[in-house]
């Protein structure tokens, strides 16, 4: 038996409908019942009709390419720091009406159709007014469902109501039909349609209550504080849970089998909806505990490090440290913000850590300090070394740290506007940030070096006010955007206290280095000496797995990096260098290595006497080898094999370089009981980057594939198997059962 899937390996965008392609050659068998939802969390039984019954149910079917959300695991509030199944959006807002309409319409649909063919003889004329009510039901949801995805929430209000009235309409008439069937064999079905139509009425009392407190943000005239609203929501969505719970608990008691069965695969639809609903408003109770947490609802202040990483000069969690902000918040309200002049280095020349860099770091500096410290691609524990070196320095204890790259800055100043900072004579745009910015603070360093970072503390506090004091109708859209860049990582959270980190980690929000039970992979850069040229590398990355007939499994990552700087042009004409670790699963076997460059040892820095090997760092680099041909570094590091090695490219230069390695685990497919057996591969994008990637899987010719899933807008079937590909600005997974031919 295979070792079973966790909840880790899906990732938080939604996963396209796992259903085999009409076009595929492996189609059910007859005898087999249909399995129309997949569950790849746990696909490890090993007969075909076992591992059918766990898919059933667990993701529903999709209307469009692209994907919707999986139903979760079996505890909701567990799992949604696990799945975090993103709400349908558009314009950059998340809606939780979409699918809440959907799952009304169709249950009315279905409850219309159940009642049609169960309704004879002398019930025809019942049956008349409770499909016409039904119709009246279908036309309000329908209305809502338009309203909410124009952002009219007080229109989208009053449709769902008029569609909870019909539902209570049709129940009533469903009720009067029950008294004269009562005696007509089958009609046992009738309190089954009732029960779901009570569903349905449960599903739009909950998206009613969403739809009401979404007025706070969107009534223009109201000037309720964003902490307001976030105990307005945290206060609304308690009774929505409910009333979901209670839809749940109705559908319990109706069996697919005893409906028509045209209507069979709408039913599973709608048992494959409502746990995702649910999902969601638990997911949303879990913001609004963060956000009063956070925000020192209670009355206790709290104060941040804020680190800005550039993501132009790469860095494992994100980009460079080159500014840091300490900010207080109390009350919903940010009270101060405090910005190093000299930015990080007011630090790191006061810190009284004396430790040794990691040994690829020593490349540019052997002595360790704060600017460096992000060097672990998982944030916490970057984020705990960056507090090391912090509080070393005697600066005063905080309760967390966020970290945040260009593009949520370049966010809030498309919303705010262009913002003046007369202090230094500038104005920054959303498409100016990054590069003014790089010259504001190089062109201080020639007046006085001491303080280039100055107009991050003249900048920071300006745009954050901006940001705040938007019209509360757009609201929506920041806090839309802000969930963008969150799936992205552009921002993530470490917090001291342990209840609040582990909240954050259940949001998704932690930048944790995941894992999974079967593939993975995540590539992670480090410029190293490069400059600020990152912005202007193009990298595309493609990801080859052969499955060899007997079951083992072997992966080629493919590198390739493109500089288009421009010579001579300031900030972007310098040689990239890069050091790149790939992390796959635990016990791969490294096979060999081209294409990567060899640095001479001479350019490497030695510490000063004084320094110490840091004990973190000494766990990391135990038991590393170095392979004699390609000279790239084998090691362990958080539950994972790494590879590591070294790529540069000047400008207008191309470099290629592959990794190939075995799996540290087989596919056991066929045989004398028929197993069945599945590959996934969970691939994690790193914080500042959007490469571009792809990963194509080799199948035996005596395997066919019975069910296939991604969460990738393209996921294609291709020679002798499947293609994945996506551009990295969030993690993304595929997977597929495979049984004999």
């Amino acid at each position: 038996m295979n070792k079973q899937y966790q909840h880790d390996d899906i990732p938080e965008a939604n996963v396209l409908d796992l259903r085999a392609r009409p076009s595929s050659a492996a189609a059910v068998e007859p005898k087999q019942k249909k399995a129309r939802h997949v569950d790849f969390l746990s696909l490890v039984e090993d007969s075909e009709q076992a591992v059918a019954k766990k898919f059933r149910g667990f993701f529903h079917r999709t209307e469009k390419a692209e994907p919707e959300a999986p139903e979760p695991p079996v505890s909701p509030v567990k799992v949604a720091a696990k799945v975090l199944p993103p709400l349908k959006h558009e314009g950059g807002f998340q809606y939780a009406f979409g699918p809440a309409a959907r799952f009304a319409l169709v249950a009315i649909l279905l409850t219309a159709g159940v009642i049609g063919a169960r309704l004879i003889g002398n019930v025809q004329k019942a049956k008349g007014e409770v499909l016409g009510t039904s119709a009246q039901a279908l036309q309000q949801l329908v209305a809502a469902g338009s309203a909410a995805q124009g952002l009219q929430f007080g229109t989208s209000k009053n449709e769902l109501r008029a569609a909870h009235d019909a539902f209570v309409a049709a129940e009533t008439q469903l009720v009067s039909v029950a008294g004269i069937l009562k005696n007509i064999p089958g009609a046992g079905q009738v309190k089954r349609a009732q029960a779901l139509l009570q569903a349905g009425q449960a599903i739009t009392d909950a998206a009613t209550k969403l739809a009401m407190s979404a007025e706070v943000l969107t009534t223009p005239s109201t000037t309720t504080p964003l902490l307001a609203v976030v105990e307005q929501f945290r206060t609304s969505l308690g009774p929505a849970v409910t009333d979901l719970d209670r839809a749940a608990i109705l559908l319990q008691t109706v069996k697919a089998k005893d409906l028509p069965a045209e209507y069979q695969q709408a039913f599973a639809d709608i048992q494959g909806q409502l746990p995702s609903l649910q999902f969601q408003f638990d997911r949303l109770q879990h913001l609004g505990t963060f956000l009063s947490t956070f925000l020192g609802a209670d009355g206790t202040s709290h104060r941040y490090l804020f680190t800005f990483q550039n993501s132009n000069e790469l860095r494992p969690t994100g980009g460079f440290l080159g500014s840091l902000a300490i900010v207080d918040v109390i009350n919903g309200a940010i009270t101060k913000v405090e910005v190093p002049s000299g930015g990080v280095y007011d630090i790191s020349g006061q810190t009284a850590m004396r430790v040794v860099a990691p040994k690829p770091l020593q490349l540019i500096q052997a002595n360790w300090n704060i600017q460096d410290a992000n060097w672990f691609p998982d944030f916490a524990t970057s984020a705990k070394k960056i507090l090391q070196f912090y509080e070393s320095a005697g600066s005063p204890a905080v309760d967390g740290v966020v970290a945040m790259t260009p593009a949520v800055l370049q966010s809030f100043l498309k919303l705010t506007g262009p913002v003046e900072v007369p202090e230094v004579g500038e104005t920054f745009t959303a498409e100016n940030l990054t590069l003014k910015l790089q010259e504001v603070i190089k062109d201080a360093e020639k007046v006085d070096y001491s303080k280039p970072k100055l107009v991050m503390g003249y900048l920071t506090p300006k745009i954050l006010a901006r940001a705040l004091a938007l019209p509360q109708e757009q609201l929506w859209q920041l806090l839309g955007t802000m969930q963008e860049h969150l799936i992205s990582r552009d921002i993530q959270f470490y917090f001291s206290d342990a209840a609040q980190q582990q909240l954050t980690r259940d949001l998704g929000w932690a930048g944790e280095l995941r894992n999974s039970s079967k593939d993975f992979l995540a590539i992670n850069r480090a410029n190293l000496g490069g400059g600020k040229t990152d912005g202007v590398i193009e990298e595309v990355d493609s990801h080859d797995v052969r499955i060899a007939s007997d079951g083992t499994i072997t992966d080629t990552l493919t590198i390739i990096r493109k500089h288009n700087g421009v010579r001579n042009a300031r900030f972007i004409h310098d040689r990239n260098v890069v050091y790149i670790r790939a992390y796959v699963p635990l016990g791969s076997t490294f096979v060999n290595a081209t294409g990567f460059e060899a640095i001479d040892v001479k350019r490497f820095k030695m510490p000063s006497s004084d320094r110490t090997p840091d004990p973190d760092v000494v766990r990391l680099e135990a038991g590393a080898i170095i392979d004699d041909t390609s000279g790239t570094r084998i090691s362990t590091e958080a539950g994972h094999t790494v590879f590591g090695n070294w790529l540069s490219a000047g400008v207008g230069e191309v470099t290629k370089a592959t990794i190939t390695y075995t799996l540290p685990f087989t596919l056991n497919v066929g045989g004398l009981w028929a197993k069945t057996d599945t590959y996934s591969l969970l691939t994690q994008m790193q914080a500042g980057t959007r490469a571009g990637f792809s990963s194509t899987l080799h199948i035996p010719d005596a395997w066919q594939t019975s069910w296939q899933g991604s969460t990738a807008s393209v996921f294609v079937p291709e020679g002798d198997g499947y293609r994945m590909s996506a551009i990295m600005d969030r993690d993304q997974y595929y997977g597929l059962a495979f049984k004999a031919k």
